[in-house]
Order: C-alpha cells, then structure tokens, then sequence
C-alpha cells in the first residue's frame, strides 16, 4: 500500500472516531507544536549565525592588536578590525547584510594605555547587532531574529626587560627531585649517627659517613655520592631550569622584538650572596646559559659556627634589590624610558637565619615589598619544602614540619599577582620556570 493510501485510511478513521474528538484535539494540538518546531528552526539557525559573527569578531579584535599592528596609529588598527570582520561576515549565509558603516550595526573601537606596571597597552573591541532570516516568518510573525556580540581582545607592545633571578642554593636545595631519588639517598646514607638516613645531600667540607666512598675509597658528602649516582637534586633541576627559561627567552625575543636581559645570583647567607653574571644584566644569552651552569651548593664545614643556619632569603633580598640601580620603566625604547624588570625568587621557601637567634620558618616579605614598590614585579617558583624529606628527623619534627604550613601564604605573599607557581617532588622544575615566564610577559589575548 502507498503512502498517500496509509494517509488517508488514517484520515478516514479520525472523522470516523466518535470516542474522544480525536480529530478535534489533533487539530489544536497541531498549531502549538507547527509554532514550537518552527522556533526552534529558525531559533538554532539564529545561533549558529551569532556563533560564526562571534568568531569573526574575534578574529577582528585580534588583528587590531596583532604584534604587525601595535606599532601602528589607532585607526590603522580600527580599519584592520573592520576590514577582517566585513570579510568573514560576508561569508555568513542566513542574515540581512550588515550595512558596515552603520555604527549601530558594527562599531570598532581601539584604545591605548600606558601605565609603570602594564606597559603599553592597546585594547581593540569589535561589536556587532544584525537580524537573522527566518524560515518560519508567516507563523513566528517576525521575519527576522536578533543576533549580536562583543570580542574584546588587548596586548601590550612586548617591553624590553630586564629579567633578575635569584637561585635558592642552600642545602636544602640538595634535595632529590623525585620521590625515588629521596628513598635511594636515605636507604644508602644509614649509619649509626643517622639511623634513618638522610635525604639531603648536604655538601659538607668534612664528611662523617665512613659508608659513603668514592671508587678510590675516599669519604665523600652526599652532595657528590648523589650526583655518582645520577642521582637529579633541586639545585640541578633549577640551574637547568634557568638555562632553559633563558633559552625560552631568546626565541621569544626573536619573534617579538624586545630586548632581554638577565642578571643571574645565588643565594644562601646573604655574605655568600653571589652576582653569577656580573654587576648588570646582561644580553649575552649563551654567557648566562653558561654561568646558571656554575651554581651549586656552598660546601660547609659540619659544627663549624651557625653551620645550621644557612637561608638568609631577606638579606639577599636586600643585595638584589641594591642590584637594581635604576628604577624600572614601561621598556617602551623611546628616550628616558628604561627596560622593565621581573625578579624571578627560586626557593624552597624555609627561612633559616640568625637574627637575634636562629629564626626557623616561612619568609618575612618586608624586601618583598620595598622591591615591588620601585616597579619591580616578583616572579615566586616554590619548591615544596615536604614533610617527608624531614619528618625521620627528631630535631625537623620539632622545629621544623609545624612551620611548614605557613612557607607557600608567605611566597604569595611576596609574588606580584599571579606569578606565583608550586612545583613539588616529582614535579617538572623547568616546565614550572617557564610558565611563569609566559605569565611575566603578556601577549595578545581575548577577553570576552
């Protein structure tokens, strides 16, 4: 049987059917659902619509703050924005075409600021308001449906700037870089004065473990028994993480245009605080690669004076901060402006100084402060300080793990905005340096 034959032997049975009006409630049940799937129709093609003007937009803002455009006058980059938007809208079906030197159906507006902390900063915002065809019109009784959107996208001209990095390098940096590292230290390092081991691989000038030889039978600290082993420490994985954001640095530079620099400086008490790249940053990308491979561990004599005491983050502070001669600019090169700055602090955070006694906990940010009141921002990679490499420790227990809560609040503390990053045991140290970098230096971005 056909379906036209189907239809109206169906037909034929409602105004047959005498038990409820079935036709009846089918013929008034027919209006709201013909009404309901006609909206959703035309009511999904609205939004695909809006959808494609919204990338479009987007791709307007965009271009106005492109790296070609930044250097450009204002309406170069509004003409850029509409010229980009009118080419991708001419392609979207479905719509009354836009009249696009009507400012109430698409506006394009560029703006630029300049501030000691942002830079120079231009914002470019594309709106748009134009009516979608629908197919259902005679029973919608509108022939059209609304779409409209805002992108607002913003960049800042790269700046040159100058990046200063302090590397934590005190013993607790002699830490392993992963969880295996840590249980093969202390399970080598157990003798009768450490029953327990130890997971540190303290660099001593006289090493007390008659189990810890060399090949030729020598007593060696654990800092080189460590490193005979292949054994990854913190400050093997932070050195190599400043040779890398470095590099990072270097490519970006190439594609940018700014101009970097690095000052590079380790730290443990502040009097064997030491400038690795000399007294001024420097643009000698290779040489500082170079130099970050030269840090290491302060070798102590173990029960020497203040042998115990070597994390002086606030003093070091101080030298770096007396480092910065010349108060930083917006790195804009035009004259009298000067480079920006970023102070990256890599530190597992634990203050151990003497100051009126042996002051044990997370860092006083008084320094913190004085440094990013001259325009300075403070990038904080923290090393988790863990409970697990000291809590085997009678003397850790008592003075140390209870304080260990209040080390990452006093990084966050001394970080600028969001440049703080927490990388832990097993974390990767150079992928976390890295992002922060990114974070330091702004690229175009939307912000719708």
């Amino acid at each position: 049987m056909s379906r036209s034959m189907h239809l109206s032997a169906f037909l034929a049975r409602l105004r047959s059917d005498r038990r409820g009006n079935i036709l009846m409630l089918f013929g008034f049940a027919l209006v709201p659902i013909t009404f309901a799937t006609g909206m959703a129709i035309d009511y999904g093609t609205a939004m695909r619509i809006q959808t494609d003007l919204n990338a479009a937009a987007d791709a307007a803002a965009l271009s106005a703050t492109s790296l070609s455009m930044m250097d450009k006058p204002l309406a170069d980059a509004e003409a850029q924005a509409r010229i980009m938007f009118q080419a991708q809208a001419e392609t979207v079906t479905g719509i009354i075409p836009f009249n696009f030197a009507d400012p109430a159906q698409v506006m394009v507006h560029v703006t630029e600021s300049s501030s000691p902390t942002e830079g120079y900063l231009r914002t470019a915002t594309v709106t748009y308001r134009g009516q979608s065809l629908n197919s259902f019109s005679s029973i919608l009784g509108t022939p059209t449906l609304t779409v409209q959107g805002t992108a607002t996208a913003e960049a800042s001209t790269a700046p040159d700037t100058d990046f200063y990095v302090m590397l934590d390098v005190s013993s607790s940096m002699a830490l392993p870089t992963t969880t295996a590292g840590i249980d093969f230290l202390r399970s080598k390092t157990v003798w009768e004065d450490e029953p327990d081991g130890c997971a540190f691989a303290c660099h001593q000038t006289n090493p007390g473990n008659p189990n810890i030889r060399d090949d030729n039978g020598n007593v060696i600290d654990y800092y080189t028994f460590a490193h005979a082993n292949n054994i990854e420490l913190r400050i093997d994985a932070g050195k190599r993480a400043v040779a890398d954001v470095v590099t990072e640095a270097e490519t970006e530079a190439k594609s940018n245009g700014a101009a970097y620099r690095f000052y590079l400086a380790t730290f443990d008490r502040a009097r064997n605080y030491r400038a690795l790249t000399g007294a001024t940053p420097s643009s000698d990308f290779a040489d500082v690669r170079a130099k970050a491979a030269t840090a290491q561990t302060v070798a102590i004599r173990k029960g020497a004076g203040n042998w115990n005491i070597q994390t002086e983050h606030g003093r070091s502070l101080a030298k770096l901060n007396a480092a910065i001669t010349d108060n930083p600019g917006n790195g804009r090169r035009v004259p009298g402006d000067r480079p920006k700055a970023v102070l990256f602090l890599i530190t597992d955070g634990m203050r151990n100084e003497n100051a009126n006694g042996q002051q044990l906990g997370a860092i006083t940010t008084d320094q913190c402060d004085a440094i990013k009141a001259r325009g300075v921002r403070i990038a904080v990679l923290y090393t988790t300080y863990t409970p697990e490499s000291i809590n085997y420790d009678r003397w850790s227990i008592d003075n140390v793990v209870g304080k260990l809560p209040d080390v990452a609040p006093a990084l966050r503390t001394c970080a600028s905005d969001s440049l703080f990053f927490e990388v832990s045991t097993n974390g990767n140290i150079s992928k976390a340096l890295t992002t922060l970098f990114q974070r330091a230096i702004r690229t175009s971005r939307l912000t719708r």
